[in-house]
């Protein structure tokens, strides 16, 4: 058996790699020889391999990058928590799809007739108003804030590896108790949670259930202690000597719905939307944190005391004179004193040490908005002040419609209606309900003014340029301003009806020129 040390900088306990057994010389072997010397052959190249491995451990122990860097080998999900709430950009890395993908908010519909609201749709779009208590607001479908409450989930699902939505059923009974269908219960809240906030307490480990390794039991601490407490409050549940503690409930998975984005392997765990660029985020903090040391100590000039040559002075400062001059310096360098007195001394200014740290800076953004997939004028875009491409943006909408479709519909907005149904707090569809998204390649304000500019032109040239000799109203109309039938015929009926109401003479005829004949046997020459 072959061993070796794993080491990232240090020994570490000997791991066995392969266990060895050379083939029997035999030319007239199963094999032959020649897949003998091969065998051979490939592992002594192995044996070197790792032998060379093992002495660059230990002759450089800076091979672990995220060891020399002081990133870390593993990234717990308070590492996520702490980053998304203190910097800037981890935050926009975790905010940026969810916002632009609940930017506009989809329909529920059970019949595309407009004309009818079945008894569904009425349920549906009267659910929001029992979440809202003691008030003379009405919601309706463009402040419906359920959209609200999954918008607020997709996020903290990004945080760590996934998130909750719990719901409040007024059936009575405790949150860890089994919720089950009941004709007359309500919805009467709804809480979202990123991962350190829950745990999974159960799993489902029957092979043969539907649920097979999905959570049955959930721990959730609904009141956060230590998140009140970095905002300077006071926990409900605690005076303000009492020991920072969480409270934690256990939950049934009936009164949860389970979101996780960017799935895997597993249907439970999702990949950190920090994960992936995690150590670019660390550098970023870095560059922050260095620039902002560098220009607290390199912006004001240093100063360097030195005795004057021509004075001569060879003797030593006394202590009262020292001890004064160490005051009036302490007050220049941090109080707003602008003079200091020296004894035998002289002040001569150093050149100030700043760096513009930019370049540095867009490297990292660079880097993580590849790392995420997102152009970089998008994720910067409102912050800068600067709108992306249209080839950007239209990129950028299929990405965000294929999000909607292909996540936000069957991993989200799907299973939430769908536990509704089944708790029989929504009625069930007679057949089935869809769930629309609006167009995001709809043309804005802007594109159809430049849009309608350059119809107008191209009417007007039509018109002045003599157009109707080569091709009639009705046809420039539907093949080049791509009107419908019925439109280019009702703009020439106005037409038409104007001139004969003011008297005016009708437009001229244009005449057709006729093509000469083409010469046949029976026509002469």
């Amino acid at each position: 058996m072959v061993q070796v040390r794993k080491t990232n900088g240090q020994f570490g306990p000997k791991i066995p790699i392969a266990n060895v057994t050379l083939l029997p010389p035999s030319p007239m072997g199963a094999w032959g020889e020649g897949t003998q010397k091969y065998f051979v052959q490939r592992l002594t190249e192995n044996l070197m391999s790792t032998r060379t491995e093992l002495i660059k451990h230990l002759t450089d122990p800076r091979r672990d990058i995220d060891d020399e860097c002081g990133f870390p080998s593993i990234i717990e999900t308070e590492h996520y928590r702490e980053m998304y709430r203190r910097e800037s950009v981890a935050r926009r890395v975790v905010n940026l799809m969810p916002t632009e993908s609940w930017a506009v908010q989809p329909t529920i519909l059970e019949t595309e007739d407009s004309d009818i609201q079945t008894e569904f749709e009425k349920a549906w779009e009267e659910l929001p108003n029992s979440l809202i208590t003691k008030s003379w607001f009405r919601a309706d479908k463009d402040s419906n804030p359920i959209w609200e409450y999954l918008q607020r989930a997709d996020v903290l699902s990004g945080i760590g590896s996934y998130g909750v939505i719990l719901l409040g059923i007024s059936d009575g009974l405790e949150l860890s108790e089994e919720a089950a269908p009941k004709k007359g219960q309500t919805l009467t809240f709804i809480r979202t949670f990123d991962q350190s906030l829950v745990s999974i307490a159960k799993t489902d480990m029957d092979i043969a259930s539907p649920r097979f390794g999905w959570p049955i039991e959930y721990n959730i601490e609904l009141s956060n202690a230590k998140q009140e407490a970095e905002f300077g409050e006071t926990p409900i549940h605690a005076s303000p000597t009492a020991e920072i503690a969480n409270v934690g409930v256990k939950v049934h998975w009936t009164r949860v719905i389970h979101v996780a984005d960017n799935l895997g392997s597993s249907e439970i765990f999702g990949t950190p939307r920090m994960q992936g660029p995690f150590n670019r985020l660390l550098g970023l903090r870095q560059t922050y944190g260095g620039s902002s040391e560098m220009y607290w100590k390199g912006a004001l000039p240093g100063l360097a005391l030195q005795t004057p040559p021509q004075m001569g002075f060879e003797g030593e400062i006394s202590e009262q004179a020292a001890s004064d001059m160490k005051d009036q310096m302490e007050k220049y360098m941090s109080g707003l004193q602008r003079y200091f007195t020296l004894t035998g001394l002289q002040a001569n200014s150093l050149a100030p040490q700043v760096v513009d740290p930019t370049p540095q800076i867009d490297a990292y953004i660079k880097a993580i908005c590849i790392q995420i997939g997102v152009p970089k004028r998008i994720f910067e875009g409102s912050e800068r002040g600067e709108l992306s491409s249209s080839q950007d943006a239209k990129a950028w909408n299929k990405r965000l419609t294929n999000r909607q479709n292909m996540y936000l519909t069957p991993r989200v907005v799907a299973p939430f209606v769908d536990r509704l149904i089944w708790l029989m707090i929504l009625p069930e569809p007679k057949k089935t309900y869809s769930i629309i998204w609006p167009d995001l390649e709809s043309l804005t304000e802007a594109e159809r003014a430049e849009i309608a500019v350059k119809r107008t032109d191209s009417m007007v040239k039509y018109l002045t340029g003599d157009g109707t000799a080569i091709m009639e109203p009705i046809d420039f109309y539907t093949r080049i301003q791509g009107m419908k039938q019925e439109e280019s015929e009702a703009i020439l009926q106005a037409v038409a009806d104007k001139i004969i109401g003011e008297g005016l003479p009708e437009p001229p005829t244009p005449e057709v020129a006729t093509q000469p004949s083409i010469p046949t046997k029976e026509t002469p020459k």
